[in-house]
């Protein structure tokens, strides 16, 4: 099966879904494509639902690919990974998050939309 993208636009996030197995320039050009839909379309929040992908990435590509995020997907307000429970490491949301990204990984499409949805406390 090949490397897979679907687009789903809901009244107040965007939903990008990607399945098969994913190169580390894969997951770039996913950014790249959430970034440009969600500015373009004017989405606040996005989720990339990536349940169904096969990755094989080192500590430095997960490093690499949490900045890179970070940069392409910085207009938005809140962003949730959805990752296989063997892929959740950390690292990528860690880097995302230091660069300024507000981006939280989830292991359940249902928790990180109840977070994407959820009020934002007070500052």
């Amino acid at each position: 099966m090949p490397f897979h993208v679907t687009v789903h636009h809901f009244p107040h996030h965007l939903q990008v879904d990607a399945g098969g197995p994913a190169l580390f320039s894969d997951l770039c050009g996913l950014a790249d494509l959430v970034g440009t839909i969600g500015r373009k379309g004017g989405y606040a929040c996005a989720v990339m639902n990536l349940l169904e992908i096969e990755i094989a990435l080192g500590f430095t590509d997960h490093l690499q690919l949490g900045a890179y995020a970070a940069q392409q997907l910085r207009h938005l307000e809140r962003v949730a990974s959805i990752v296989p429970q063997r892929f959740r490491t950390g690292t990528s949301e860690k880097a995302a998050q230091k660069a300024g990204l507000q981006l939280r990984t989830f292991t359940s499409l249902e928790d990180g939309l109840a977070w994407l949805h959820q009020e934002a406390p007070p500052a």
